[in-house]
């Protein structure tokens, strides 16, 4: 089981006040995604500033422009909905949520 993408979905889009086409917003949650997966991997650290540098270089490579602020605050709510949803189950069924370096210590 993972996260809902869906559920994020409505959850960022209930709190912003800004059109986000959804071509944009594709490429914001496919980039979240592969951060996700592959860049921080099974119980490691969660750095936001480095989440949205890795989304924020994604979309250039894409050629798309979006400000740095909406991008921030887009994955602020990513990371709210996923700690009041109590994180998400790994693979082994285990209640896991990822801690941001700030909580780590």
């Amino acid at each position: 089981m993972s996260i809902d993408t869906d559920k994020v979905k409505l959850a960022v889009y209930g709190r912003i006040d800004y059109d986000l086409p959804e071509d944009i917003w594709s490429l914001i949650d496919d980039a979240f995604g592969e951060y996700w997966n592959e860049v921080v991997g099974f119980g490691n650290e969660i750095d936001e500033t480095e989440v949205v540098n890795y989304i924020g270089t994604c979309l250039k490579k894409r050629h798309v422009l979006f400000q740095r602020s909406r991008l921030v605050q887009i994955v602020n709510i990513m990371f709210d909905y996923i700690e009041m949803t109590g994180g998400f189950l790994a693979d082994d069924d285990v209640l896991f949520i990822p801690k941001h370096r700030d909580d780590a210590e």
